[in-house]
This record gives structure tokens, C-alpha cells and sequence, in this order.
């Protein structure tokens, strides 16, 4: 959608026309479900989650004052309404240590990432992104994988973009230490077994 097409497209919701929302919904559904899994990472959460999305965008659409983009706006109610219902569920990481060793016949950390599965190597990933704080997890989720610019980024996160840039520096060295310490931990791991 064009910013005069959102335009025209508000003022016919607001004007009642069911319609008109469902457009809305088509078009960023698959936007708010992704955002709302890569941080509740559960499914049907995720789907719930959506779901109380578009009625508060619904609710909330007379206050939308055309400053930002439409799709900015509503990343942000989408990204405070997961981080509430993280938070009010107080979730604990869970670790799944990796076992099955017996494959590795290697030393190095190259040659290790090379042998273990892409699903382990999902795994040691995603555990160390949840192992960040929840900020800089979110931003690098916003930015890396749903490729969002640094000013929206920004903009949904409610910090500068310059503290967006320095966060995302400081969590890529974060992310890299903890992948290089879990891989030296399952190196030093397969050579006492």
C-alpha cells in the first residue's frame, strides 16, 4: 500500500467499511505472525497473539496519526504487545545440551560447525540469541531477520537509531563469543569422552 492509498484505505474503516480492514489484515498478517513467533517462539501463541493484533488495530485505528508508516505503527503494537505477553508469562530458557558427539572427529571450530547437523546448528543459534538481552534479541530480529532499516527499527524499538547501531554492533560480538565458547565447549567436550 502507498501512504495515500493507507490514506484512503483508514478513512474507509473509520467510515465503517469491513472490507477495507480485510485488506489490511491481508496484507500484514504474515508481518505480525512472524514478529509475534520469533519472540514468543511458539505457534499457537503466535496465532492468538495476531489475532488480539488486529483487534487493537481495528480498536485503535482513529488514533493513528499518519506520522509513520502504516506497517511501522503496526509493528509497534505488535512488537508491545509480545514483549507484555513474554514478560507476564516469565518464561524460562530452556538448554537441550547437544549428545551425540560420536560424530565429531575433528578439533577445530571450522571443521565442527562443518560435521554437526543444520538443526543443531539452528538450535546452538537460536539458544544463544535467546541467551541475549531481550532488546538487542528483538532488534536483531527486527533488522536481520525481517530485514527491516535501522530508523524502523528504531522507530518500533522506541530508541535513537544510533543506539540501534551500537546495540547491534555490541550483540553481533555478544552472538559470536557465545557461538565460539558453546563451539570450544562441545570441543573440549568430544575430546574428554
Amino acid at each position: 500500500m502507498e501512504p495515500v492509498s493507507e490514506h484512503i484505505i483508514i478513512q474507509r474503516i473509520l467510515d465503517g467499511d469491513i472490507k477495507a480492514f480485510e485488506d489490511i489484515v491481508l496484507k500484514y498478517q504474515d508481518m505480525v505472525y512472524t514478529l509475534s513467533y520469533r519472540i514468543l517462539k511458539n505457534h499457537e501463541e503466535a496465532e492468538e497473539l495476531a489475532q488480539d493484533v488486529f483487534i487493537k488495530i481495528y480498536q485503535s485505528l482513529c488514533r493513528f496519526n499518519n506520522k509513520s508508516k502504516l506497517s511501522t505503527w503496526i509493528y509497534r503494537i505488535t512488537y508491545n504487545k509480545a514483549i507484555n505477553k513474554f514478560k507476564s508469562q516469565k518464561r524460562q530458557i530452556i538448554t537441550t545440551e547437544i549428545n551425540d558427539k560420536s560424530e565429531f572427529n575433528t578439533c577445530t571450530v571450522a571443521d565442527v560447525l562443518f560435521e554437526i547437523s543444520n538443526t543443531e546448528k539452528r538450535q546452538i543459534i537460536n539458544e544463544s540469541i535467546l541467551s541475549l538481552p531481550e532488546t538487542e534479541r528483538i532488534i536483531l530480529t527486527l533488522y536481520y531477520f525481517e530485514e527491516l532499516p535501522i530508523g524502523e527499527v528504531a522507530e518500533i524499538v522506541g530508541i535513537s537509531k544510533q543506539n540501534v547501531k551500537v546495540k547491534l554492533f555490541r550483540s553481533r560480538q555478544k552472538l559470536y563469543n557465545k557461538l565460539k565458547d558453546k563451539i570450544d565447549q562441545e570441543i573440549t567436550e568430544y575430546e574428554y569422552n
